[in-house]
């Protein structure tokens, strides 16, 4: 009989996301949190909560983050109302 040695490899990555604020980011009012705060496309929410923009619509619609529409039609996400929308807490 032969024996087998079995070796395990594990490996651990860390991965950093660094946000600068962009020309399309915009200090506004939002008036569900009744303050100025940050604004960002959707795009950049999506990036942000680790999900699809589509995600980021459905919330929306769904009134789980806050929202402004520009005159031109841009939606803009509520950067403070984003933060407590996780895929762990949201399944796409």
């Amino acid at each position: 009989m032969r024996n087998r040695t079995r070796t395990e490899i594990t490996i651990e990555t860390e991965r950093i996301l660094i946000i600068r604020k962009r020309k399309g980011s915009i200090l506004t009012w939002c008036s569900t949190c009744a303050q100025q705060v940050q604004m960002i496309k959707v795009d950049e929410a999506a990036t942000i909560a680790r999900v699809s923009s589509r995600t980021i619509y459905r919330w929306v619609e769904a009134e789980k983050v806050h929202f402004a529409e520009t005159p031109e039609g841009l939606l803009l996400i509520c950067l403070s109302s984003l933060a407590g929308n996780r895929p762990s807490d949201n399944p796409e």
